[in-house]
């Protein structure tokens, strides 16, 4: 699937406010024109285009899988976004709502809590694309499996 993005696509600007119990609509993000950088280990965090980033500056290594308990560094989520993952962070979830976000993880899909404030409590991303949810509802994880089914192993090759 690829789409075009004009000059004024993606961003919090261009995009629908999300119910706080639902899924907004997935939407792509412009490409960052440094996301052929590679960070050094060590290396200062470089700064965005959004946050939870869809692409720019990465360090390479091997990619967190699975449910972590921890947040993953920015730009190892770049990396692993590049290489095809979707990434589902969250905050603030209810016992029972994270068991089911859990249930997701797997084969190029990782689970973890957020690296920074997120603008709702879930936030898919993939390469270039992102999707916002207030709740893992069935409503939601209905839209966040759609999500991982469109993006899943799309990364940057797929641009």
């Amino acid at each position: 699937m690829a789409l075009a993005c004009s000059a004024g696509c993606g961003g919090p600007a261009h995009r629908a406010s999300t119910p706080a119990t639902a899924c907004g609509p997935a939407f792509q993000e412009r490409l960052d024109p440094r996301s052929t950088l590679h960070l050094f280990p060590g290396a200062a965090e470089p700064s965005y285009q959004s946050d939870p980033p869809t692409s720019g500056p990465h360090q390479l290594g091997p990619p967190p899988t699975g449910v972590v308990t921890t947040p993953i560094p920015r730009p190892r989520q770049v990396a692993m976004l590049e290489s095809g993952y979707v990434i589902l962070q969250y905050r603030d979830l209810p016992a029972p709502q994270l068991s089911q976000l859990a249930g997701m993880a797997g084969p190029l899909v990782t689970v973890a809590p957020a690296a920074g404030p997120l603008p709702t409590r879930v936030v898919a991303t993939a390469w270039t694309w992102k999707q916002e949810c207030g709740s893992v509802d069935a409503g939601g994880l209905d839209a966040l499996r759609a999500f991982v089914t469109a993006h899943k192993g799309a990364g940057f090759a797929h641009t």
